[in-house]
């Protein structure tokens, strides 16, 4: 190793050696290190967690929820940390069915306002117009009237124009 030859040397200081040095040199790998050398080939295992194939699931059935930021450091879960924690959740209390598990988990996230699916979100109203509550002319106050008006974009521009069309 060339630090050792530089070390006895004298031509490195022993206060300039490298921060592995002290490791390396306590526990030397069983062959040295040297570019022609050819490597060794063996079976690599795959490691699978339970929770893999849980997510593996969620993503291939919901797709990515977009973004995931890692130098986030809120303590808060993922969505897909989230489905996976309320499936083995689900798993341990019950006897269902793979399929029936991801049903219920996904039904429980929901439970607690994480929709999933595009298609299972509540639907949203869209309206160009506003619902307002006014005083009819002549009265002050709606507690006893109860009549709702409904404004207009639309209506709101032309009057901010000075009554000219857009």
């Amino acid at each position: 190793m060339r630090a050792t030859g530089l070390l006895k040397s004298g031509a490195m200081k022993p206060q300039d050696k490298p921060l592995w040095y002290d490791i390396y040199e306590a526990f030397p790998p069983r062959y040295e290190p040297h570019y022609d050398r050819s490597p060794v080939i063996k079976e690599i295992k795959q490691i699978f967690y339970p929770e893999d194939v849980i997510r593996g699931k969620f993503y291939r059935k919901y797709g990515s929820p977009g973004i995931i930021s890692l130098s986030d450091t809120s303590p808060r879960s993922s969505l897909c940390q989230l489905f996976v924690a309320e499936y083995k959740h689900l798993q341990a209390d019950s006897s269902l069915t793979e399929d029936r598990l991801m049903e219920e988990a996904a039904l429980a996230l929901e439970a607690r306002g994480f929709y999933l699916g595009h298609s299972r979100h509540p639907p949203k109203v869209n309206h160009p117009e506003i619902t307002t509550l006014e005083p009819e002319e002549g009265g002050s106050s709606l507690a006893g009237q109860g009549k709702i008006s409904q404004v207009r974009l639309a209506d709101v521009f032309k009057e901010s124009q000075g009554g000219e069309k857009l």
